[in-house]
């Protein structure tokens, strides 16, 4: 049995659908299995880091997962920690943890140490890992739609700070490699897509897609801040990223790790885009 929490996001349906396509026992861990949608065959159970009980369950008769969290970063009580308890407890022999780029080392000495301190929960189990770190998820993208919905202008923060962005179906792809074909086994993964470009070039790519005339609008430094503190981030900290991420140029880097791994030619940003916003026209 295969385990993949955070089963409804981007990178965790992925995975789960992968899965499933090669007929693997596959179990879809969320907080709220009475709305979510998988294919058949799939099992679906409740799973809640705050809940430890809920995670013993999900974890039983288990041999591989998938690790991921929503959890807000610099907050309290790290969910990884729980989830890689009960994995212990359960006698999982392999994890694939979804972590973030370089480990958080190129942000904010704060973050950075929360991250560090996140990995460590894997890779200090004892249990056999495969470490994923991508940049920004191509599909950050997607609160667009509803900004499109309503006319022709979009708000994006970092409008003109370059990133390698990372379609979150060749992330999945790498972790159901690394759960099914092995060869992968206690390697920290570099993950990019294959282009560095910014907010700025990716709504023109949207825009061609859609035939609109499409402009961006940057938000104030104070509304950047302000939105990252509505996703639940400590005010301080948000102020120290934003800050800290406008003075350099963090996210550019590009890998060939991704390619090497999938044997094949990592998803570009337009083709993304092709699949994902063609039905808002």
């Amino acid at each position: 049995m295969i385990l993949v929490t955070g089963a409804t996001g981007h990178v965790g349906a992925e995975v789960v659908t992968a899965l499933a396509a090669r007929g693997l026992a596959v179990r879809a861990m969320t907080r709220r299995p009475e709305g979510a949608r998988f294919p058949e065959g799939v099992e679906v159970v409740r799973g809640d880091c705050e809940d430890a009980e809920s995670l013993r369950e999900a974890f039983e008769g288990v041999r591989k997962a998938f690790l991921m969290t929503g959890q807000v970063t610099g907050s309290e009580n790290l969910h990884t920690k729980a989830q890689v308890r009960a994995a212990k407890e359960a006698g999982v022999e392999y994890l694939v943890k979804l972590s973030v780029a370089k480990g958080g080392e190129d942000s904010h000495p704060k973050v950075a140490a929360w991250h560090r301190e996140d990995e460590r929960a894997v890779t200090g189990s004892g249990i056999d890992y495969t470490m994923l770190r991508p940049g920004r998820f191509m599909s950050n993208t997607l609160h667009w739609k509803h900004m499109l919905r309503r006319g022709d202008e979009v708000t994006v923060a970092f409008a003109k700070k370059r990133t390698a962005p990372i379609a979150p179906e060749d992330i999945a792809a790498v972790a159901v490699k690394a759960l099914t074909e092995g060869g992968l086994a206690n390697q920290t993964l570099e993950l990019s897509g294959p282009e560095a470009i910014t907010p700025q070039q990716e709504l023109d790519i949207v825009a061609k897609i859609l035939n609109r005339r499409l402009t961006l609008r940057e938000p104030t430094v104070e509304e950047t801040v302000d939105g990252i503190v509505r996703g639940g981030m400590e005010r301080g900290l948000a102020e120290a990223l934003v800050e800290h991420v406008l003075r350099g140029d963090y996210g550019a880097e590009i890998s060939d790790a991704t390619e090497k791994i999938l044997e094949r030619k990592t998803t570009t940003f337009e083709q993304w885009a092709e699949k994902h916003f063609k039905e808002e026209q």
